[in-house]
C-alpha cells in the first residue's frame, strides 16, 4: 500500500525557490526538475500525493485548517481547488485508482465529535461529495484509511470510539454515482491501526491490530466484490504486535502484510502472505538478528511480487532494510539499503510497471529516493538538499513513473516526477488477418507524458513464407519512421508480424504487442491442367484461374500453415469444389452468388505441413474461379 503521510510539523509557507542540489546518479536524466506545487501560503499541517495516471497526479494538503488539492497533468501542476474551507481539518488521507479517479478524506469536528469526511474528484479543479463516512456519536481514533477501486468505488476504513464503543473498526463504501452505504463493522472492539489497500477489481485487504487476551494479534479482513467482507483471519504472529501494519493487494487477488512483533525481547519485522480467499498465512520473521525494527512498508505489483521496507535501529545506528517476495511467498533474506540517511525514518516501498522499484525515506532534513528499474540493477539513491521536514509522500503510476512530494518550511511543497515509463505507443494497423495488397499499411500513435520523444519510430517484423514452418527472427524493417504511418512492401504468400518501438528523451522505450497479417499466395502458384489463367482487373494480384469443367484439380504442395483459406470469386452460375488436405476432404464450397470471397477451409491449431487440393465437383458449364490461397501462421 502507498504509505500515507501523517502529522507534519506545522510550517508557515511563503513564496520561495528551491535548489535541490541533487547528486547525479545513473539515469539522472529521467528525473524531472523539482516543481513547487503552488498551494496558497499558510500553516500546512498535512500533505500527500497520489498518481492518477501516466504522468498525472493529485496533491492534497491541509492549510490553516482547510483542505486544498492540486492536479498535475503530464507533470505540470494546475487546477487548484479548495475542497473544504477551514474546519480545523486533521488526519488527511488521499487515494486514487491510478485511472483518473481520486478521493481525499480528513477528520473534522461535527456536532462535537471527530468524523471522517470524504470528497471525490470530479475534474481537475472540482471536487464533490463532502460525505461523512463515520457515524454520529463516535470519534475517529488514529489515522483513517482510503482506497479507490477501478470502477470508482471509494472505500474508507477507520477505528472509532464513543459511548460504550471501544476501538470499533468500521468500513464504509461509496459507489460512483450513489451515496455512501451504511458503515460495516469488521471488529466490535479492540481494533486499531488499520491499513487498507484496494485493487482495480474492487478486491481489498484491511490489516489491523487486535488486542488479544495475552498478546496483541494481527488480523486481516478481505473484501470480495459481490460477497462483501469476511470477518478476518489472524496471521498467527510470532509475538506481541509492536507496530502498525502495512498491507498490499495485487491484481491477482493475493496480498502481503508486514508489521513488527516483540520476539525474544527484540522488535522484529514479520510478514504474512494473504491468499486469494483471504487466508492469512502464519507470520514469518524477516529480521532475525538482534535489532529494533519499526515503520514497516510494503507494496506489490500486478503479478504479486512484493517489496518490503522497514527501519532498523542497531547499536544506536539506523538503517533501512528491504526484502522481496515472489507471488504468494514469504520474502527472502533482507538487505541493507546503501545510502541510508543517518536518522532514517518513514520508509515508503513502491513497485511499478516495467520493473520499477523504489524506497523513499527521510532523515536529518533530507529526503532520499532509492530506485531501480530492473531486478539486476542495484538501488540508486538520489538525495535532496537540507531543509525538508521528515514526512514525505510518493506514489507510482501504471506507466511505471514515480511522483514524490516533500515540504520545506517557509518555502512550500515540492514535487518531482521520475520518468521510468516508456512512451504510450499503440500499433493500430495492420488491422486485418489478411491483407489483399502487396503494400501493407502501418499506422500507430505515440505520446509521452513526462518527456519528449526521440525522432522516429522503429518498425520490427518477423516473416514466414507459405512454405516455411515458422517466423524468422525479428528485424528492423523501417528505421526511424517519421510521423505515424508507413507502408511496407510485402511478398505474396507471406505472413508478417509487426511491432513498433519508440523511445523518449529519457531513454525509456516501449515496444507494442505484435499485430500479424498474411498476404495471400497468388492463384498462379497452384498447379493444374487445362485451367484458364487470365488477367482480370480487380482480382487479387490482377490474375485468376478459371474453369467450367468437372473434375479439374488445382494442387499446392509443401504448404506449412496453421490456418488455410481460399480466395474465390462467385458467379450467378457458379460451381462447387471440394477441398482436400493431405488427401482428406476438409471443405465443400459453393461458388453460386456474386463477388470475391475469402473462405476459411482449415484451422489446424498448430503449423502443419501438407498438400492442398481443390477439385471441381459441379457439372460442366458451372464457373469456378480461384484467386489465391491464404496460408497463415
Amino acid at each position: 500500500m502507498r504509505t500515507q503521510l501523517l502529522g507534519l510539523t506545522t510550517a508557515a509557507l511563503a513564496v520561495g525557490t528551491l535548489a535541490l542540489g541533487l547528486a547525479t546518479p545513473a539515469q539522472a536524466d529521467a528525473w524531472k526538475t523539482p516543481t513547487k506545487v503552488p498551494f496558497p501560503n499558510g500553516a500546512m499541517t498535512d500533505i500527500d500525493v497520489v498518481s492518477t495516471g501516466d504522468g498525472d497526479a493529485v496533491a492534497a494538503a491541509i492549510i490553516d485548517g482547510a483542505v486544498h488539492a492540486y492536479t498535475a497533468t503530464d507533470g505540470v501542476w494546475s487546477g487548484h481547488a479548495v475542497v473544504r474551507s477551514d474546519v480545523d481539518a486533521t488526519k488527511l488521507v488521499l487515494a486514487s485508482n491510478g485511472r483518473g479517479a481520486a478521493a481525499v478524506g480528513w477528520v473534522e469536528n461535527v456536532g462535537g465529535v471527530d468524523r471522517l469526511r470524504v470528497s471525490r474528484q470530479a475534474g481537475p479543479a472540482s471536487w464533490t461529495g463532502l460525505n461523512l463516512m463515520t457515524p454520529s456519536g463516535t470519534d475517529v481514533v488514529g489515522q483513517p484509511q482510503l482506497g479507490v477501486a477501478g470502477d470508482g468505488l471509494v472505500i474508507a476504513a477507520a477505528t472509532v470510539d464513543g459511548q460504550d464503543i471501544d476501538n470499533k473498526l468500521l468500513v464504509t463504501e461509496w459507489p460512483l454515482g450513489a451515496g455512501p452505504g451504511a458503515p460495516k463493522t469488521l471488529s466490535e472492539s479492540d481494533a486499531w491501526n488499520p491499513a487498507l489497500d484496494v485493487n482495480s477489481k474492487g478486491e481489498a485487504l484491511i490489516a489491523y491490530n487486535y488486542t488479544g487476551l495475552i498478546n496483541d494479534v494481527m488480523t486481516v479482513s478481505r473484501r470480495t466484490p459481490g460477497q462483501g467482507w469476511n470477518l478476518g483471519d489472524s496471521t498467527s504472529n510470532s509475538g506481541n504486535i509492536a507496530s502498525a501494519p502495512d498491507v498490499a493487494i495485487s491484481e491477482n487477488g493475493k496480498g502481503q502484510v508486514i508489521y513488527s512483533v516483540v520476539s525474544n525481547a527484540y522488535y522484529r519485522a514479520e510478514t504474512s502472505p494473504v491468499l486469494a480467499d483471504g487466508t492469512a498465512l502464519t507470520g514469518h520473521l524477516v529480521s532475525l538478528d538482534e535489532d529494533f525494527a519499526s515503520e514497516p512498508s510494503v507494496d506489490i505489483d500486478d503479478d504479486g511480487r512484493a517489496l518490503f521496507a522497514y527501519v532498523v535501529t542497531k547499536d544506536g545506528t539506523k538503517s533501512i532494510r528491504y526484502a522481496t517476495a515472489a507471488d504468494g511467498a514469504y520474502p527472502g533474506d533482507p538487505a541493507t539499503l546503501t545510502g541510508t540517511l543517518p536518522d532514517a525514518q518513514r520508509p515508503i516501498a513502491l513497485t511499478g510497471a516495467g520493473g520499477l522499484r523504489a524506497i523513499q525515506h527521510s532523515g536529518n532534513g533530507r529526503v532520499v529516493t532509492h530506485y531501480r528499474t530492473s531486478q539486476v540493477q542495484p538501488f540508486v539513491p538520489i538525495t535532496s538538499e537540507q531543509g525538508y521536514l521528515p514526512d514525505t509522500a510518493a506514489d507510482v503510476d501504471a506507466g511505471g513513473n514515480l511522483v514524490t512530494i516533500g515540504l520545506k518550511p517557509l518555502e512550500g511543497a515540492f514535487a518531482r516526477f521520475f520518468d521510468a515509463g516508456g512512451p504510450s505507443l499503440a500499433l493500430s494497423q495492420p488491422g486485418a488477418a489478411t491483407t489483399m495488397s502487396t503494400s501493407i499499411p502501418l499506422t500507430w500513435s505515440v505520446t509521452d507524458s513526462l518527456s519528449g520523444l526521440q525522432p522516429g519510430t522503429d518498425i520490427y517484423a518477423t516473416t514466414a513464407a507459405w512454405n516455411q514452418a515458422q517466423h524468422g527472427a525479428a528485424a528492423v524493417v523501417i528505421d526511424n519512421a517519421p510521423g505515424t504511418s508507413a507502408a511496407f512492401p510485402a511478398v505474396l504468400g507471406t505472413s508478417y508480424c509487426f511491432q513498433a518501438r519508440a523511445t523518449d528523451t529519457s531513454g525509456n522505450a516501449t515496444t507494442t504487442e505484435k499485430r500479424c497479417t498474411t498476404v495471400p499466395l497468388d492463384d498462379t502458384a497452384l498447379s493444374g491442367k487445362k485451367w484458364n489463367r487470365i488477367a482480370q482487373a480487380g482480382a487479387f494480384n490482377n490474375t485468376a484461374t478459371v474453369t467450367k469443367k468437372k473434375g479439374r484439380k488445382l494442387i499446392l504442395s509443401g504448404v506449412q500453415a496453421r490456418h488455410l483459406s481460399l480466395l474465390l470469386t462467385k458467379a450467378k452460375k457458379g460451381g462447387k469444389v471440394k477441398v482436400f488436405w493431405n488427401g482428406h476432404l476438409v471443405k465443400k464450397v459453393s461458388l453460386k452468388g456474386t463477388g470475391q470471397v475469402t473462405v476459411p477451409v482449415l484451422d489446424l491449431g498448430s503449423v502443419q505441413a501438407g498438400t492442398l487440393k481443390v477439385k471441381v465437383v459441379s457439372k460442366n458449364g458451372r464457373k469456378v474461379t480461384v484467386d489465391g490461397v491464404v496460408a497463415a501462421k
